[in-house]
């Protein structure tokens, strides 16, 4: 009997001994915690430290949105002859397509009411379209803009010379090799391109309108 409660104390002992190495190690913990944070050394918030490194890295649209560069500029500088698609919008049916660009000129054909239509280029309030295989001038007045054509102009209108090798340089009914020759411009002579539609120039010279190729055009 002697030697089986010196058993049980012995046991009672250990396990007293391990609770109370258990306390310690949780006081010292407690402990070395507090010590921290009395000096500030807590640990680092790490959601507050991802944003940090996220805003870091995130560009400023602004900046980056100001050093684009100007798309509507661009287009402007490719679409200085105003050609486009274009719709009719005439209160009356239909709208007319006349020979030159003026009201009393003579009307070669007509185009409905709500169609839309190819204008090549513009020359004052003016457009040139070619409609059912009839070319000739629009009132812009009786249009209005569906979708701008970015072409690049390669000529400008102003003051050419007529630079043929052969006298005369025909003046085209349309902004056509085989086109009907509407009148004559001599060699030599200074012209006023008004419109340009691809290698054409538009002109009035000695009342008649027309078109001459700028392969036989010197800028003045």
């Amino acid at each position: 009997m002697a030697k089986k409660l010196d058993a049980n104390k012995i046991i009672l002992i250990i396990a007293a001994g391990l609770i109370a190495i258990a306390v310690l190690i949780t006081c010292v913990a407690s402990i070395y915690e507090h010590s921290l944070k009395d000096k500030g050394e807590t640990k680092p918030d790490v959601s507050v430290s991802e944003t940090v490194n996220k805003d870091d890295k995130t560009p400023d649209t602004t900046k980056a949105d100001a050093n684009k560069p100007d798309t509507t500029k661009s287009s402007a500088t490719t679409n200085k002859n105003g050609a486009g698609k274009y719709k009719v919008i005439t209160k009356d049916d239909p709208l007319g397509i006349r020979i030159q660009a003026a009201k009393d000129s003579e009307r070669v054909s007509e185009i409905p009411k709500g169609a839309e239509v190819e204008i090549l280029t513009v020359f004052d309030k003016w457009g040139y379209v070619s409609y059912n295989g009839v070319g000739g001038w629009v009132s812009m007045e009786y249009v209005e803009l569906v979708s701008a054509t970015n072409v690049t102009v390669k000529h400008e209108p102003g003051k050419y010379t007529i630079a043929t090798q052969d006298d005369p340089l025909g003046i085209r009914t349309k902004p056509e090799q085989d086109a009907e020759r509407a009148g004559e411009v001599p060699k030599g002579e200074e012209v006023e391109i008004l419109a340009v539609y691809g290698e054409w120039g538009y002109v009035e010279y000695n009342g008649i309108n027309g078109w001459l190729s700028f392969q036989y055009l010197k800028k003045a």
